[in-house]
C-alpha cells in the first residue's frame, strides 16, 4: 500500500532550492525566497497556504493576472499543435502575432524581431542601430535598468552594473529627467525650464562624444526599477528632435511599461512620440 504523499512546506522547498539554485540580485547566504505554489488573479499562495497580494505582478510579467483561462488554454492548445519551430520558419501564430502587434504599436512600427526576453530585446535593438547607422556609441541614462546579460547590464545605469564592468564598449551615460538632488535642477524651475536643462545636457554630451559616432539614444520611457520616474511633458519630444537633427536612432525600452501598464498600449503614446524602435517583453 502506497504511503500518503504530502506536499512539502515552504521551509522544505526553500531548503531544497537553496541547495542547488542561484538567486538573482541576492546575497546567496542570506536569501530567503517565498515558495510559490499557485496563483489566481492578483494573488499567489505559498506552500503553507498563505495568500499574497501580488503588487509586483511577478517581475511585471502578469499584466492580466495569474491563471487567466484564455492564456492557460492557449498555451495548452499550442503545445498540442506545435511546441517549437526555428526562427527561420513561418508559423501561423508568428504571423498572427505580427499582425496583432502592428495593430497596437505606434504608426510605422510594424515589423518585429522575436527574441527570448527584455535584455535580449535591448541588445538586439543596439545591434540593429549600430548596423543601420554604421556608428558604435549608445547613450543610456544613469537611473536605468535594461537587463542583466553582458550587453544589457552595461546599458543599465544603476550600480548593479559595477561588478560586470567594463562590459560592452561604446556606452555613454547621460542624466535623467529627475529633479530630486539633480545637478540639472534649480530651485523654482518650471517643468519646461528643467526639461530644457536636461536636453541641453544631452546636446553637450553629444558635442563632446561626436554626434557622428552615436548610433542611438536608449531610454526607459518611464523609468522602472530605479524609481518609477515619469518624464516631464516635452522631454520625449525634445529627445526625439535631437535624434532627428543628428541622425541618431531613438530606442524606447518598454519592457516594463508596455502593453497597458501605464494606461496606454505603450508609454510613448502618452506623449505622441514615435521612436525608431520599441523593445518589449514580459
Amino acid at each position: 500500500m502506497l504511503a500518503e504523499q504530502t506536499s512539502p512546506s515552504s521551509a522544505e522547498l526553500v531548503a531544497r532550492a537553496r541547495a542547488h539554485n542561484f538567486f538573482s540580485w541576492s546575497a546567496q547566504d542570506a536569501v530567503n525566497p517565498i515558495a510559490v505554489v499557485r496563483g489566481e488573479g492578483c494573488y499567489f499562495w505559498d506552500a503553507n497556504g498563505k495568500r499574497y497580494f501580488d503588487l509586483n505582478s511577478q517581475s511585471m510579467c502578469m499584466n492580466i493576472g495569474h491563471g487567466d483561462r484564455r492564456v492557460v488554454d492557449a498555451i495548452k492548445a499550442q503545445a498540442d499543435e506545435l511546441v517549437y519551430a526555428g526562427p527561420g520558419m513561418v508559423t501561423r501564430v508568428r504571423a498572427e502575432l505580427g499582425e496583432t502587434l502592428a495593430a497596437v504599436t505606434p504608426p510605422g512600427l510594424d515589423h518585429f524581431f522575436y527574441g527570448t526576453g527584455g535584455a535580449d530585446a535591448n541588445e538586439n535593438a543596439v545591434k540593429m542601430a549600430r548596423g543601420v547607422t554604421g556608428r558604435h556609441k549608445v547613450l543610456a541614462r544613469y537611473r536605468s535598468y535594461h537587463g542583466a546579460t553582458f550587453g544589457a547590464i552595461t546599458l543599465t545605469g544603476d550600480p548593479r552594473r559595477w561588478a560586470s564592468e567594463p562590459g560592452m564598449s561604446g556606452v555613454v551615460r547621460y542624466y535623467d529627467p529627475y529633479k530630486y538632488r539633480s545637478l540639472l535642477y534649480r530651485a523654482g524651475d518650471s517643468d519646461a525650464e528643467f526639461v530644457q536643462r536636461c536636453l541641453d545636457q544631452i546636446e553637450e554630451t553629444l558635442m563632446f562624444e561626436g554626434p557622428h559616432t552615436v548610433a542611438a539614444i536608449l531610454m526607459e520611457t518611464v523609468t522602472g526599477t530605479n524609481g518609477v520616474i515619469v518624464p516631464p511633458d516635452g522631454y520625449l519630444q525634445g529627445v526625439r528632435e535631437i535624434c532627428d537633427r543628428h541622425g541618431i536612432l531613438l530606442i524606447c525600452d518598454e519592457v516594463m511599461t508596455g502593453f497597458g501598464r501605464t494606461g496606454a498600449w505603450f508609454g510613448v503614446d502618452h506623449w505622441q512620440v514615435v521612436p525608431d524602435m520599441i523593445t518589449m517583453a514580459k
